[in-house]
């Protein structure tokens, strides 16, 4: 669907220029008022938001749909809930501006302004935090950020949680060409830590370290103890299940869990027929599905020693209910076609030493039931922050140049 807030024009509050999901490309026109430059040049002493406001200036000087208003030409005389203020002064300006121009959307997240300019002012006005085009509210396990050296310097003598991080987020450091120099992660009451994430190299798999520095994070995540719901989402061929299987067979080798139960909701690639009955046990008909597992298992076969041996069990999802599992590593792929149902029920199965582990693409979702109802998309939303959850988007295809070649259809 096109995105239409590119066709608005708005006036901007403060505040809205402070959010990191707002995004100056993403609207045709932007008009700030002089005050809110000079606010933000204030709060770049403010160490708890400095960074942002920083950041805001630098995005305001490189974009070219901004003008600053600095002249209020309204007559406030007859309006006279309007007191002096800065807040009051931006209001009197999108006024202005909306005179000029009955286009312009007033954009703000302070309740008291919107009734101001909603109630008092008719100004067409909208509240950013219910901004339709970003409902999502997308939470990808990690932010970006670009620091000068100075900047840098100031954190690491000073490192203070300025880009609102959540428990377990981590957080990619580059300097200002863009080169990445630092991975930190946050814990709340710990404060930031360094990775410390180990290649992987066990009698399963071979040797596997991470590729990119999404995979990085994405080793980190696994690796760690302390999180018993794990997520890695994100595009074709960026390695979920090859990290995820990798640190489940490490984990099993090293007598950390006693198994890996794999569960797979057993739905067809949408728009592709079914192929009709499958003879055999109640493994054979699932083995077909816990390929993605047997694929960095040397095949079918070494997925089915695995089996023989106990330290792998296929589940349906069928029979899951009434489950007590302890002491494995419940290992749930393409977990795009769950519902928030679904997920409840893996979560509640797990006994005292057993973790979930969920990867995904958004992309390859196959029945309209888990676009109304995605069990993955409310698992982050809700669990992020929790200090037993984390999550990794993996954007890198890195199966091979080939598989990349999917991204030139669209």
């Amino acid at each position: 669907m096109k995105d239409e807030r590119k066709t608005f024009k708005v006036f901007c509050d403060t505040n809205v220029l402070l959010n990191s999901k707002f995004n100056l490309d993403d609207y045709s026109r932007i008009y700030i008022s002089i005050v809110s430059i000079e606010e933000l040049d204030k709060l770049k002493r403010d160490e708890r938001i400095s960074y942002q406001a920083r950041q805001a200036i630098k995005n305001i000087k490189s974009a070219d749909n901004v003008e600053i208003i600095i002249k209020n030409d309204i007559n406030t005389a007859n309006i006279l809930f309007l007191e002096h203020s800065n807040d009051n002064a931006i209001l009197n300006m999108a006024y202005d501006v909306f005179i000029d121009d009955n286009e312009v959307l007033f954009l703000t997240d302070d309740y008291n302004l919107f009734v101001k300019a909603d109630k008092g002012l008719k100004l067409p006005c909208k509240m950013f935090e219910f901004d339709d085009g970003k409902s999502d509210d997308k939470y990808n396990g990690y932010k970006e950020i670009s620091l000068s050296d100075i900047e840098l310097a100031e954190f690491y003598q000073n490192p203070i949680n300025r880009w609102n991080l959540l428990n377990n987020e981590y957080l990619i450091i580059k300097d200002s060409n863009g080169e990445i120099v630092d991975k930190q992660k946050w814990i709340n009451n710990k404060g930031f830590s360094t990775l410390s994430y180990k290649q992987i190299d066990n009698m399963y798999t071979g040797k596997i370290k991470p590729r990119n520095i999404h995979q990085e994070l994405a080793f980190d995540l696994f690796q760690n103890k302390n999180i018993t719901v794990k997520v890695v989402f994100g595009k074709h061929g960026s390695g979920k299940d090859l990290i995820m299987s990798t640190h489940a067979l490490n984990m099993i080798q090293k007598g950390i869990y006693d198994k890996v139960i794999f569960v797979r909701n057993n739905y067809i690639v949408k728009n592709s027929k079914e192929i009709g009955y499958l003879p055999g046990s109640n493994e054979d008909k699932l083995l077909p599905w816990a390929m993605p597992l047997a694929d960095h298992l040397g095949g079918i076969d070494g997925l089915k020693m695995l089996i023989g041996q106990g330290k792998i069990e296929l589940q349906h999802f069928g029979f899951i209910r009434g489950r007590d599992i302890k002491n494995s590593i419940v290992y749930v792929s393409e977990a795009e076609n769950m519902t928030k149902e679904h997920l409840q029920l893996l979560i509640s199965r797990l006994a005292e030493g057993s973790s979930l582990w969920l990867n995904g693409d958004f992309k390859q979702v196959d029945a309209d039931i888990f676009e109304r109802n995605s069990g993955l998309k409310q698992i982050i939303k809700c669990l992020k922050g929790n200090e037993l959850f984390g999550c990794v988007e993996l954007n890198i295809t890195e199966r091979s140049k080939t598989a990349q070649l999917a991204d030139l259809l669209g």
